[in-house]
């Protein structure tokens, strides 16, 4: 499953974020510029409404109108008052879109008393801030690219400080494994260097393990071999007695063979217990099944059995014998140990299949003493692969002897 790149989840949320306050900042100068427009316009109609009353107070009907080069001036008591105005009717500051032209006017009371006095700006005289509204709008675009480059690189710097000690984790993450020498934790950050304490310490943990379980293998298997020389000497200084009863005889044979599967075992262990590439001799095949299979015949006493070979007698591979003669035994053991009625087993170049019906529960399948798991072990040393699976009451092993990576230990 791919996952987002933190790299790119932060470049993107910085960039958002730029833009955020880029758009933030240009509609509060829009607001700003609005409003002070605003109060700018009416300070001066009520400036000029303001002069208009004291002179209607010293002079009465004599007194001037507003400049008539900057306003029209409408009394209701006059009846001069345009079809657009008269929907306002209370005192106030007002806009109104006249086609394409925004009026500006104060409505208020008349100094007279009677009727309203409507103080309306001309034409484009409400207009005259808009050299510097044109000013305003530039300084607002280069304050906004500052602050957006700002930002830009302020992100870069911070993507970079950030994902730059996680890259650094990541590829030493990736390198845990025994084999590589520890690495010195160096993280700029405290919850990094805990982080990497832990996989330090857990790469350790690791190794020793590993170590353990080689070094237990391979003292094993050599501490084995003396006493399992010693059993099979004597098991054949016992086969050599022409009197012996016939239990006797029968486990001095059994003996024999235990111990030489016990030896075949060690030779197994040292070999998987290997760091370096094993030999791998040409082997045949087919051979070596109907040796198995006649070492297992005592598995076919309990019950008949119809065992259906299809065998290619040319087919080989390049393995140890031990491996080999181990991966077979444990997959005709398992299939002897479980099968109900008959067993398929078919060879075809390096690939082996075997398939027999069973009653038993998938768990116990699988779960035959260590069989499977050591069929697993030697997949992996040699490169092979081994697939199971059980379907309607059919289980199945499939095999394939073909090396994937030749350099593989």
């Amino acid at each position: 499953m791919s996952l987002p790149s933190l790299r790119r989840r932060l470049i993107l949320t910085l960039s958002g974020a730029g833009m955020l306050l880029l758009i933030i900042i240009s509609l509060l100068m829009l607001v700003a510029e609005d409003k002070m427009e605003e109060l700018s316009l009416r300070h001066w109609l009520e400036a000029e409404v303001t002069r208009y009353s004291d002179d209607w107070l010293r002079l009465g009907p004599a007194a001037a109108a507003p400049s008539p080069r900057q306003f029209s001036s409408y009394w209701t008591e006059a009846g001069r008052l345009p079809k657009w105005l008269k929907p306002y009717q209370t005192p106030g500051f007002f806009e109104h879109q006249l086609g394409k032209e925004d009026k500006h006017f104060l409505v208020t009371r008349h100094p007279s008393g009677d009727g309203l006095l409507y103080l309306v700006f001309n034409d484009d005289a409400d207009d005259y801030l808009d050299p510097y509204e044109d000013r305003l709008h530039l300084a607002t675009r280069l304050i906004g690219l500052t602050l957006l480059l700002a930002c830009i690189g302020f992100g870069i710097w911070l993507v970079r400080h950030i994902t730059g000690p996680l890259q650094r984790l990541q590829h030493r993450v990736a390198h845990l494994t025994p084999d590589q020498a520890d690495f010195e934790p160096d993280a700029p950050w405290q919850e990094l260097r805990d982080i990497e304490l832990a996989l330090l310490a857990g790469k350790q943990e690791v190794s020793a393990v590993f170590a353990r379980e080689q070094e237990f293998s391979r003292f094993a298997s050599h501490e084995l071999r003396t006493p399992n020389m010693v059993i099979q000497g004597s098991a054949a200084l016992l086969g050599k007695v022409t009197d012996l009863p016939a239990p006797a005889a029968r486990a001095t044979l059994r003996i024999r063979a235990a111990a030489d599967e016990m030896a075949l075992l060690t030779e197994t262990f040292l070999l998987l217990g290997r760091k370096e590439a094993v030999e791998r001799p040409l082997q045949q095949v087919t051979p070596l099944i109907r040796q198995e299979l006649a070492r297992l015949a005592p598995l076919l006493q309990r019950e008949t059995l119809d065992i259906r070979l299809h065998l290619d007698e040319e087919s080989e591979v390049n393995a140890p014998l031990s491996l080999l003669a181990i991966a077979l035994g444990n997959l005709l053991k398992n299939a002897l140990s479980y099968a109900e009625g008959h067993i398929e087993i078919e060879l075809c170049g390096p690939v082996l299949t075997i398939s027999n019906p069973t009653a038993a529960a998938p768990d116990q399948i699988l779960g035959y003493g260590c069989g499977l798991t050591i069929i697993q072990r030697i997949c992996e040393k040699l490169g092979w692969q081994i697939e199971t699976r059980l379907e309607e009451g059919v289980f199945s092993a499939r095999l394939v002897m073909i090396t994937t990576d030749l350099t593989e230990a």
